[in-house]
């Protein structure tokens, strides 16, 4: 097994060249000893899946653990079921990757995901025991396999959101389900719920014919012809733990714009502050200012979201991918029930999405990569953190470096997940952007030069 394979987050890698039945049996098992109590064990539809579902819940029983499977659902409806049933969660999927990736996701009973640690402390355990196959894994005592009926379990997901949230009047929904696990569980959602639903890519096919399993303004032009026609559209990616918002002009909005839209309805009811990562907009500074509230802001990962929206007692949170908590509606990060909601709030209102998210200020925000080997991109970013701190008075390290000026910001930070040093500039003139890209892209490339 190559260590590489765990990341920050979950678990990531092509299946049958990184991964494969006897590797995932021997995380199952160390996900087994981990864990205190019963688990839900949950797939999307990849080809790959089912056997690596097999192997993984086969050494979760090894270890003693009882575990109830459910297969061909979207990431949220395990996640469901684990939190009414106090059980811990996992979940067979490699997100928004293309089709010959697989993985796995680790959740507690509280719907909080396992942190950087707490996955690497799951790596070490298979490292230090003897792979499937190629040595006897100690059986404690036998778990139980309980099998639950996909659309029973569906069904109850969506009962359970339908009984809180209701369209208050019709709105025409744009659903752009990429062939992913989306597909089988938001348009009948959204039809009960009284809207009138078109959708995009409906049909499950996780070789993602039709557009990349991420959502992106790049692959979402189907979806941005289509709601033109619509009051709003919204894309999920390939396990359905993210969603993008479209409005009627078939602009592709961004986090901050769909955390505005939000707020400008969920803060008349509810108090606490806002959570943000360390890359988000200055924009939801200034709009929490409008509202009266604080932002907190922490590092990159929902993991680190939902554990602050919830020590925080924050009323909201975001990740500037695509991820939301809002512990009213669900206390973790589930996009389908966060997009039931937002379309919800839409219906309440007599105001289209455009007018809206047109009321929020534009900053110039991009972010651009620069390659950089797995073994070097952290050491690099460590050298830059302790150079920028000296240069510069406003800085924030907590998740990679970040650089605040009064009109503008900088982020360098090493990806989790791939081999590059993600720089991220927001400024309120296209000039200003472009001056501070010039003068951080060549520190960037000047320390990654030095490193190798």
């Amino acid at each position: 097994m190559e260590p590489h394979i765990f990341r920050s987050y979950d678990v990531r890698g092509i299946y049958g060249k990184d991964l494969n039945e006897e590797i995932m049996e021997s995380i199952g098992n160390a996900f087994g000893s981990k864990i205190q109590n019963d688990c839900v064990v949950a797939s999307d539809s990849r080809s790959s899946s089912p056997s690596l579902c097999k192997a993984f819940i086969k050494g979760v029983v090894d270890r003693g653990k009882n575990v109830v499977e459910i297969t061909d659902v979207p990431l949220g409806v395990g996640m469901f079921m684990a939190w009414q049933h106090k059980k811990s969660y996992a979940y067979i999927t490699a997100s928004h990757l293309a089709k010959e990736w697989n993985g796995v996701k680790f959740f507690h009973s509280s719907g909080l995901g396992f942190m950087e640690d707490e996955n690497f402390e799951i790596r070490d355990m298979v490292l230090k025991s003897p792979v499937p196959g190629k040595g006897k894994i100690k059986t404690i005592k036998q778990g139980r396999l309980e099998k639950i009926n996909t659309n029973k379990a569906i069904e109850v997901y969506q009962n359970y959101l339908l009984r809180r949230f209701k369209a208050e009047k019709s709105l025409k929904v744009v659903l752009d389900c990429g062939n992913g696990m989306a597909g089988p569980v938001a348009p009948g959602m959204f039809k009960k719920a009284g809207f009138e639903v078109e959708t995009v890519f409906e049909e499950v096919d996780c070789s993602f014919p039709n557009r990349a399993p991420e959502p992106t303004s790049e692959s979402l032009s189907a979806l941005s012809k289509k709601v033109r026609d619509s009051d709003i559209g919204i894309a999920y990616d390939g396990d359905g733990d993210r969603m993008v918002l479209a409005d009627e002009t078939g602009r592709i909005l961004d986090s901050v714009q769909t955390s505005y839209m939000i707020l400008k309805e969920l803060l008349k009811t509810e108090k606490g502050s806002i959570v943000a990562n360390v890359e988000a907009s200055r924009v939801i500074d200034k709009a929490a200012k409008q509202f009266g509230r604080t932002v907190i802001r922490v590092p990159v990962g929902h993991t680190f979201l939902v554990e602050a929206v919830h020590k925080q007692k924050a009323c909201f949170g975001l990740e500037v991918s695509g991820h939301y908590c809002i512990p009213s509606v669900v206390p973790y990060d589930d996009s389908l029930a966060i997009s039931l909601f937002v379309a919800v709030l839409l219906s309440r209102s007599d105001r289209k999405l455009s007018d809206i998210v047109n009321e929020l200020p534009v900053l110039v925000l991009k972010r651009t990569a620069a390659s950089c080997p797995d073994n070097k991109k952290f050491g690099v970013v460590e050298r830059l953190k302790h150079r920028l701190q000296e240069e510069y008075e406003n800085t924030n390290t907590m998740d990679g470096v970040r650089v605040d000026f009064d009109d503008a910001w900088v982020l360098i930070r090493a990806s989790n997940t791939a081999s590059i040093i993600r720089l991220t500039i927001e400024a309120e003139t296209e000039k200003r952007y472009e001056e501070l890209r010039r003068k951080f892209h060549a520190i960037l490339e000047n320390e990654i030069r030095q490193s190798l």
